[in-house]
């Protein structure tokens, strides 16, 4: 079948954007390969083609991209009747690859649990997949390498991504501000403190990433007997700041399975 525009994007929100820029700015597509619907758009974004009729996508577009919220979705579903795309690629929390299949009439879907880093380019973005055949799949994986990185996982696990980097942006700004105050107790102004906080977290980040070492042996390295940085982490052992973070882990995956079944 011939198809008029590569990538068809249903909304055009942050996370939308965040894939345009990548896909712009990598030279995976051009502006010319995309096209863009929205019911308040008045202009275009990035001199794409855009309209504010969904069946223009659903009747032009090769792949399109499923970027309103769930509850947008429901309310739209009646517009895919005469579905011809050859894929559905949905960045939707909470709504399954079966629950898109039997909506849109697509056979193809592949679903993503991108995170709010993707909006600078360091992100990290699950993918999962529903009768998409590798092609599809290749290609939904490319796209999302413009903003992130990859893992592929179980959608069965897709509550348990959420917890972790779909909701874990949030967690990381927590500690890096509590590091921030911290700093600033001790006399710092706030400007240094805070680029003595992130740069930590990065480099000891990459650390992780490249360490042959597991995390326990790396924090032992830090930690010298008698030392100052033990006292940090006994304190934190003592308040059950690890525990704690697993329970809000937890509690945040166990609300993702409740909101999937609204």
């Amino acid at each position: 079948m011939n198809y008029k525009y590569k990538l068809g994007f249903i909304g055009c929100g942050n996370m939308a954007k965040a894939i345009i820029n990548g896909l712009l700015a990598s030279k995976l597509l051009t502006e010319k390969d995309m096209f863009i619907s929205t019911p308040s758009m008045k202009e275009k974004y990035c001199n794409i083609e855009f309209s504010n009729n969904n069946s223009d996508i659903i009747s032009s577009c090769e792949y399109v991209v499923l970027a309103v919220k769930p509850q947008i979705f429901k309310s739209i579903v009646s517009e895919f009747k005469n579905n011809i795309a050859k894929c559905m690629i949905s960045i939707m929390a909470g709504v399954s690859c079966k629950t898109i299949f039997d909506a849109t009439n697509c056979n193809e879907i592949v679903r993503i649990m991108p995170n709010t880093p993707c909006s600078i380019g360091e992100g990290v973005s699950a993918i999962t997949s529903f009768n998409a055949n590798e092609e599809s799949i290749n290609f939904v994986e490319n796209i999302f390498k413009t903003i992130s990185k990859t893992i592929f996982v179980e959608e069965k696990y897709f509550d348990a991504v959420t917890s972790v980097s779909g909701s874990g942006p949030a967690y990381v700004y927590y500690f890096i501000k509590a590091m921030i105050d911290g700093g600033v107790k001790g006399g710092l102004n706030y400007e240094q403190s805070k680029a003595l906080a992130i740069s930590t977290f990065i480099g000891a980040s990459k650390m992780v990433e490249q360490s042959s070492e597991n995390i326990d042996t790396l924090i032992q390295k830090v930690c010298s007997k008698g030392g100052t940085t033990i006292q940090a982490i006994e304190t934190f052992e003592k308040n059950n700041i690890s525990s704690g973070i697993v329970l809000g882990i937890e509690n945040c995956r166990k609300r993702s399975e409740e909101l999937s079944k609204i």
